[in-house]
């Protein structure tokens, strides 16, 4: 519909500085003149869109325009909620309760519908030192300041780092920095559960960072993957199916399952999963792995006769 549309592109510009038509053509799957036409709509409708000559021209709003609220729906104000609702249940911030409460004296309270759908995200939290480091870490990308830290990598090699923090991300089932390492003169990720005596420091900045949602999207994967073959039966299928959600399984004769799977090589929480089924998987492959877990088994045994 097209008042879909018009409110679609009003969102779309203020979350925006300039826009070209075409981009906004692209955005709604529409034509360049369909564009034209709904900016003009707008500005009729006492939206102050502006436009712009040039290569790097298009459309904005002005600063000073504010929307009215009730441009948001009952059940906008619901999904914003229940997704603040769950962010405050990752990790402590002032920042992200005082937005919350914000939001919440902003919705319209008569018309506000139940919740049908609650996160509940508090197994992000890691512990005390990785909440702390968190609050830290947002200071010092607020002050634009320098972090030094000691990390401890997967092969367990310890170093001192310096790095100008670019933001915190939860992915790989953790909590990560991502930030400018001075040493490397380079973009890395560091798991906050092996960062130890995290300190701010006096140093600002040396670099201009580009958007953080940008860099993070630039920032390839280059851990060094395993893939894993395994046989199991079919009554744990379930079981497996939590452990590894992004394994391929295939059913063999005598009920048995054939699990395909790839994993970060020098990640251990994945080895652990597996050492836990005991004699109920088969690794198949790659015999590296099999050799490996050989060597766990004999060790655990001597350890214990």
């Amino acid at each position: 519909m097209k008042i879909d549309r018009l409110l679609g592109i009003l969102i779309y510009l203020l979350n925006r500085e300039t826009v070209s038509g075409r981009s906004l053509a692209e955005k709604f799957e529409v034509s360049s003149r369909t564009i034209q036409r709904d900016i003009e709509t707008l500005s009729m409708a006492g939206i102050p869109v502006t436009s712009t000559q040039g290569t790097h021209g298009g459309y904005s709003i002005i600063n000073s325009f504010k929307m009215n609220r009730q441009v948001f729906s009952t059940d906008d104000y619901v999904l914003i909620i229940t997704a603040l609702k769950g962010l405050c249940s990752a990790y402590e911030s002032r920042q992200i309760e005082a937005t919350f409460e914000k939001l919440l004296s902003l919705s319209p309270k008569d018309e506000l519908v139940q919740q049908s759908i609650h996160l509940d995200f508090s197994v992000l939290r890691e512990g005390f030192d990785v909440r702390d480091y968190l609050t830290s870490i947002e200071t010092a990308i607020r002050k634009r300041v320098v972090i030094e830290f000691q990390y401890t990598n997967a092969e367990h090699f310890k170093s001192r780092r310096f790095v100008e923090p670019v933001a915190v991300t939860y992915k790989w089932y953790s909590w990560y920095l991502f930030g400018f390492c001075c040493e490397k003169q380079e973009y890395r990720m560091f798991r906050l559960s092996r960062i130890r005596d995290l300190k701010l420091t006096c140093q600002g900045f040396s670099n201009v960072h580009d958007n953080a949602e940008e860099l993070l999207a630039e920032k390839q994967d280059t851990r060094p993957y395993m893939n894993i073959k395994l046989a199991c039966q079919s009554d744990i299928r379930i079981s497996i199916e939590e452990s590894f959600p992004n394994s391929r399984i295939t059913e063999t004769s005598n009920n048995e399952l054939m699990v395909e799977f790839s994993v970060p090589e020098n990640e251990r929480g994945w080895f652990g999963t597996l050492l836990g089924y005991g004699n109920k998987v088969t690794v198949l492959e790659p015999e590296k792995l099999k050799h490996t877990l050989i060597t766990y088994a004999k060790d655990i045994l001597q350890k214990y006769c």
